[in-house]
This record gives C-alpha cells, sequence and structure tokens, in this order.
C-alpha cells in the first residue's frame, strides 16, 4: 500500500472501535478517517453520527473508497470471512481476533501476500497485556 490517506472501514464498534474513532476523531495530523462503521445491533446509542453506521459489513468491505478495513468483533466465524472478502477485495486489513488469527494464519498470509495488501494482527497477540 502506498502512502495515501487511510480510508477505513471500521466493523464492530465496542470499547476498542469507539476508541479508535475518538483517536482519529480528535488528532486531525492523522492522514486517515472513518469513512463507514459495521455494527450488529443499530437500535443501541453511540457517541458517534448515525450515518457513520450500516448494518451492511458487505457495503464497507466492497466500497471502493474504502482500503483499510479494521476489523473488531467478538465472532470468529464472521471475522474469518470479512477478513478473507476484504484481502480479496485488496483492502488491507487490521484484525484483533485471537481466535480467528490462530486457526486461519497460514491462509490468511498467503492472500495478504497473493494481494499485495497488510494484514495487520499484532493486538490479536498482545491487546490485553
Amino acid at each position: 500500500m502506498t502512502n495515501k490517506k487511510l480510508k477505513i472501514g471500521l466493523i464492530g464498534f465496542g470499547v476498542v472501535g469507539e476508541g479508535i474513532y475518538q483517536v482519529l476523531k480528535n488528532t486531525p495530523s492523522l492522514d486517515a478517517e472513518i469513512v463507514k462503521i459495521g455494527i450488529k445491533n443499530s437500535s443501541k446509542e453511540r457517541n458517534a453520527p448515525s450515518e457513520l453506521f450500516t448494518n451492511d459489513v458487505q457495503s464497507i468491505i466492497n466500497n471502493p473508497n474504502i482500503n483499510v478495513i479494521v476489523e473488531l468483533i467478538d465472532d470468529d466465524i464472521a471475522a474469518y470471512q470479512i477478513v478473507k472478502q476484504s484481502l480479496l477485495n485488496k483492502k488491507a486489513v487490521v484484525s484483533a481476533n485471537k481466535k480467528m488469527i490462530a486457526a486461519h494464519q497460514k491462509e490468511l498470509i498467503e492472500l495478504q501476500k497473493e494481494n499485495n495488501v497488510f494484514l495487520l494482527y499484532e493486538a490479536a497477540v498482545g491487546g490485553s497485556l
């Protein structure tokens, strides 16, 4: 990936997801913006503009304006599908899903190489430290 503005599709808006949103919102010097946020429960009140949220994760993964997917959900099966499809769509991915990374690391690293994008998952390893 080149030095272009990070256009982030954030999937999951729990404590970590909201923290990322707040850091990006409050640090304008970072060349990054959250384009869309995928959530499960649209009736829950959140600390971000409602137009950022969607229940349609596919619309995030397939959005040509998004070049980075940050996956922060607790469902390892859904996370695997999100990460795999994102890599196939040539989007860089950051994941904090330990179980999913442990089960699919080799395959996902191959997809990352084949599609010439980043796959970052250090948070999945040391997040609780």
